[in-house]
């Protein structure tokens, strides 16, 4: 086992270092280019933008109201990637990491645009009278050979197990509350399982409670412990810009870093984070009752704006704190929940439910895209085999390292990315922008 992650960890290594963070951001400045800046236009407009939504919204149409997939949409997003998963990008990359992750999740509002609009555009009605799309249909349209949509499905299939999530949940509640972890793993399973039944529809309604207080409740201990540390801003700051080109020298038990390091960091943790390119999203918003594909994309810019704000938090506060080198022989999902210690009385406990609430919505939402792929390749037996598929994954990798997961996670987002990616630039003339 030791040696297929090494491998795997290679592959992830590469793809990021020489493909994956320079594929990002060149397409980004490329569809910011031909755009005209659209994402800085759709957040100076965004009260505009938002009133001419909601009165699109409530319309008899069929489908989702557009609101609770922008909660669908953040409940994917925002969650232990960015709080367990971020946070290693500076854990490894150093501070320069944070510039990168800014650069990302600019250069992906328009990559998420693009593929939310081409997945509202090329959506079909099923016979639930709902609306299936995502890549695997814009992919058909963009290339000639099925073997695109159908590899693009098969792994988003195998994204969709969100283990690094399922993992890092199990491992703290049995951690915090001293349960045993086989009726940890069970209890966990059948929650996970009944949610995820309910598709795309219960999943808005879950997320749509959830979400708002959870991103509330993150933000102010986040923001108090940036504030307690507020005097050292400036010169951290100035070290975030400087170590973004230059890297990192080691400090205490950190490594070091190059600039390549902490710009293929900062944007691999931000594409899973934000699922910039990944194609869930696209998946999700198709759902929607609005018709004009152009305003459901819209919204999309908002979820990650919202995404992006949170890992910026996150990173600052793991930044501020020192923590980025003095606290990098945790498991990743200590690494916050040490730092809150010294701030926020019972911080375990609080974590331990933070991290919960957070990592279920995620779990939940990509269970359910994926059930759409397995659906799409196979519409009598998909689902089952797909759920079996899942309940073993689940089972299998909670007896290997969060770091592992983790891994296994970034390279399949890269893959899917480079294929999404393809997509969208074959069918930018198809894009309003």
């Amino acid at each position: 086992m030791d040696t297929f992650f090494n491998h795997i960890s290679l592959l992830e290594d590469f793809y990021w270092s020489y493909i994956g963070w320079t594929l990002i951001v060149a397409s980004g400045i490329y569809l910011t280019y031909i755009s005209n800046g659209l994402q800085f236009r759709a957040i100076a407009n965004f009260k505009e933008n938002i009133i001419n939504i909601y009165s699109h919204a409530n319309t008899k149409q069929d489908g989702i109201h557009p609101f609770k997939l922008y909660f669908a949409s953040v409940g994917g997003m925002v969650g232990l990637g960015n709080i367990v998963t971020i946070s290693t990008a500076v854990m490894i990359g150093g501070p320069g990491a944070i510039f990168w992750i800014l650069i990302a999740s600019f250069s992906g509002m328009l990559l998420k645009y693009s593929e939310i609009y081409l997945g509202v555009k090329y959506r079909v009605q099923n016979e639930n009278g709902g609306f299936d799309g995502g890549p695997m249909y814009f992919l058909q349209k963009a290339f000639k050979p099925k073997c695109f949509a159908y590899g693009f499905a098969v792994l988003l299939c195998l994204y969709g197990v969100e283990i690094s999530n399922f993992v890092i949940i199990v491992d703290r509640i049995e951690h915090s509350f001293e349960l045993n972890r086989s009726l940890v793993i069970f209890v966990f399973l059948l929650v996970v399982i009944y949610s995820s039944i309910g598709g795309v529809s219960r999943l808005a309604n879950i997320c749509s409670v959830i979400m708002p207080f959870f991103m509330i409740g993150y933000i102010v201990f986040a923001l108090y412990v940036i504030s307690c540390n507020y005097q050292l801003l400036p010169n951290f700051f100035q070290v975030v810009i400087t170590s973004a080109f230059t890297g990192s020298a080691p400090i205490g038990g950190f490594v070091g870093s190059t600039m390549v390091i902490a710009a293929y960091l900062g944007i691999s943790k931000t594409v899973y984070s934000g699922d910039i390119g990944i194609g869930y999203d696209s998946i999700m918003q198709s759902e929607t009752k609005i018709v004009d594909p152009k305003m459901q994309a819209t919204l999309s810019i908002y979820a990650l704006v919202t995404d992006a704000f949170i890992c910026l938090l996150t990173t600052v506060m793991v930044g501020v704190t020192g923590a980025w080198y003095t606290l990098n022989d945790l498991q990743p999902s200590d690494i916050v929940a040490e730092l809150l210690s010294n701030y926020i009385m019972h911080s375990d406990i609080f974590m331990t439910l933070l991290l919960f609430f957070a990592g279920y919505t995620t779990i939940i939402a990509y269970l359910a895209a994926g059930i759409k792929c397995a659906t799409f390749m196979s519409p009598t037996y998909g689902k089952k085999l797909y759920f079996t598929y899942a309940i073993l994954a689940f089972i299998i990798f909670c007896n290997v390292s969060q770091t592992h997961a983790i891994i296994v996670m970034s390279l399949l987002s890269g893959l899917l990315a480079l294929l999404n990616i393809c997509g969208i630039l074959k069918l930018k003339h198809d894009i309003e922008f």
